[in-house]
């Protein structure tokens, strides 16, 4: 039996599973949050059940500070970014991404600025890190604010400093596939004693579950325990295919994060660097591997920063050779993934004229993406496979 490698999963043991339940009836989320607290140096530390509804109570907290209404992001990007800002009430405003770094580009950021402009969202992209220090340079001539989306990215460091702490205000995702997971959840960080005051009025109106709505959280973090691992991915194959994401998101859930869930956390958080240096040694060995071939470009990585690969981004200057590769790597039982077929322009209509694409490196840069997984249960044998397909698939 040939066994199947899963495309994201972050290792939860159940040592892990059963320090997470004993934390829940002898500490509260606060545990959580000091470990939060001394990861990223802030003040403040808020939790909410997604990023998703991290992002959303940010935006209801800055329109408590401001009457300006409109959000700039990259516009590729993850696409269910755009409902907590339409239902917060506010505009979401695209910028093209850079073709170099695979995150947004700061020339085209600030062709978007105008005297409506809320805030900034730059996103570090599968981990990779966005070049902080000009987006804070534009922010500041322009007096606004920035939220730092480091969903993807926990574990990246600029400067010996984790992302989402440049920003105004950041947030991390523990949603299945991060770097960590607790099958949910999200964390808003910041040093703005304003911001943080509007956050917990915010997250104090999120609703509790119910005991039945806890009892099935902690019993999907268990199956996800089993899922991410190759045999227990290839025996439940046909179960588990059912249960990810396949159609568009048109809203979103908001509550709050449960304490078993924030036990869970604290267990993993206690051995996070072994996982988070599996991604960065299987991400330079992509990296290092793949540099010179003709065919393919890598993001250019920014200096004095050490990237934690959510997944490793291969971008094709054909598409039927990714296609190709594609096919060949999934049949090789390595799943492999395209992410979001379109940018988000092309996902949601938000008004923009398509006959002449305002944002073609995000158009292109979707069409030829392939995501190498880099998570603990690949290896270099795994990798190589993937290499070597690569390889061939280029002619080279």
């Amino acid at each position: 039996m040939k066994l199947l490698t899963p495309s994201a999963g972050t290792p939860v043991s159940f040592a892990d599973i059963l320090r997470g339940c004993t934390s829940s009836f002898n500490q509260s989320i606060t545990a959580f949050e000091s470990v939060i607290k001394a990861y990223t140096q802030k003040n403040y530390c808020y939790f909410t059940n997604s990023g998703t509804t991290a992002f959303y109570i940010i935006l209801k907290a800055l329109k408590t500070v401001s009457k300006r209404t409109e959000v700039i992001l990259p516009a590729y990007t993850a696409p269910s970014l755009i409902l907590p800002i339409k239902k917060a009430g506010l505009k979401p405003v695209l910028c093209d991404i850079s073709l170099k770094t695979f995150n947004m580009d700061v020339q085209s950021l600030e062709k978007c600025i105008n005297k409506n402009t809320l805030c900034i969202v730059p996103v570090h992209m599968f981990g990779l890190p966005m070049n902080m220090e000009d987006v804070m340079q534009i922010a500041r001539q322009n007096s606004l604010i920035v939220v730092e989306d480091a969903a993807s990215s926990l574990g990246t460091t600029i400067h010996g400093r984790p992302t989402g702490v440049f920003g105004d205000i950041g947030f991390y995702s523990f949603n299945r596939g991060k770097n960590l997971s607790t099958l949910s959840g999200g964390c808003i960080v910041t040093d703005r004693e304003e911001m943080a005051s509007a956050i917990k009025t915010e997250c104090a109106l999120l609703p509790e579950l119910g005991f039945i709505s806890k009892l099935k959280i902690a019993t999907k973090l268990i199956a996800l325990a089993l899922a991410v691992r190759p045999f227990f991915y290839t025996i439940f194959n046909d179960l588990i295919s059912k249960l990810k994401y396949t159609a568009l998101h048109t809203d979103f859930d908001s509550f709050a994060y449960t304490r078993f869930q924030a036990g869970i956390g604290c267990a993993l958080f206690g051995q996070v660097a072994k996982v988070l240096n599996k991604r960065y040694d299987h991400g330079t060995f992509l990296f290092d591997m793949l540099a010179h071939m003709k065919g393919i470009r890598l993001p250019a990585l920014l200096p004095h920063a050490v990237p934690v690969f959510n997944q490793f981004p291969v971008l094709f200057e054909n598409e039927t050779v990714k296609e190709n590769c594609f096919e060949k790597i999934n049949s090789a039982g390595i799943e492999s993934t395209k992410l979001y077929p379109d940018p988000i322009h092309r996902v949601y209509n938000l008004g923009y004229n398509l006959d002449k694409d305002p944002f073609p490196n995000a158009t292109y840069f979707s069409r030829r993406l392939l995501l190498i997984p880099t998570h603990p249960m690949m290896n270099i044998e795994k990798l190589s496979i993937i290499i070597n397909i690569i390889k061939n698939g280029l002619g080279e």
